[in-house]
C-alpha cells in the first residue's frame, strides 16, 4: 500500500473542498484503523476532501487506486468504510455544465481503477460476513460489470451465485435488478 500511496503527489491534487494533501494520511489510518472510531473518523476525513453533491474531482482517481489498496491491508474496523468509499466513486459523475470546477477528472479513469479491486469484491460478497461489506460489493461488482465489458458476464455470473447465498436472502432484488442492468447492457452492446 506504501508503493501505492507514494506514487501519487496529493498535495498537488484538487479535492471538493480544496487540496487533497490530507488525503495520503486518511488513507493510511483508514486502513490500520484499530478501532471502529478510528475507522469512521478517518472515512469522514477522505469524504469531507473528496466528496461535493455526488461529483468527482482531480483526487478521486487516485483515491480509488489508493482505496483497492487500502482493501488487502484493511482493518476488520474498516472493510465496510473503504467499499462504501468506493461505491461513492463508482458513483459519481463529471459535472456537464463545468466538468473542470474540481479540476480534471475522468469517470473513467476512476472505474478502471475501480475495476482493479473487482476479485476482492467478489470475495468479499463471497465469504464476507459484514452485511454493508456486502452489499457494497454488489453495487462494485455492478458498476464494474457496466464500465468494463470484459468484467460483464463475470459480473452476472458472480452476481446470479450470490442469490444462492443464504446470508444474502435479503438482497435479492438488488441482486437480480442488478443482473437485469448488467443484461440489459449486455444486449444493448450486440
Amino acid at each position: 500500500m506504501e508503493f501505492e500511496l507514494g506514487r501519487h503527489t496529493w498535495a498537488s491534487l484538487q479535492g471538493a473542498h480544496g487540496e487533497a494533501r490530507l488525503l495520503e494520511t486518511a488513507l493510511r489510518e483508514l486502513a490500520e484503523a484499530g478501532s471502529r472510531e478510528a475507522a469512521e473518523a478517518a472515512a469522514g476525513r477522505v469524504q469531507r476532501v473528496v466528496f461535493a453533491q455526488g461529483l468527482l474531482c482531480e483526487a478521486s482517481v487516485a483515491l480509488a487506486s489508493g482505496l483497492v489498496h487500502c482493501l488487502w491491508h484493511r482493518s476488520e474496523q474498516s472493510e465496510d468504510l473503504i467499499l462504501g468509499l468506493l461505491s461513492d466513486i463508482s458513483a459519481g459523475t463529471v459535472d456537464e455544465n463545468d466538468p473542470e470546477v474540481f479540476g480534471p477528472v475522468s469517470g473513467e479513469l476512476c472505474m478502471a481503477e475501480i475495476c482493479l479491486g473487482f476479485p476482492a469484491y467478489v470475495e468479499i460478497l463471497e465469504t464476507g460476513s459484514n452485511t454493508d461489506s456486502r452489499t457494497a460489493c454488489i453495487d462494485l461488482i455492478l458498476m464494474c460489470g457496466l464500465s468494463n465489458p470484459a468484467l460483464r458476464e463475470r459480473s452476472i455470473f458472480f452476481l446470479e451465485n450470490a442469490l444462492r447465498l443464504d446470508a444474502l436472502t435479503g438482497h435479492r432484488d438488488v441482486l437480480t435488478a442488478s443482473i437485469d442492468e448488467l443484461r440489459q447492457e449486455a444486449d444493448s452492446c450486440q
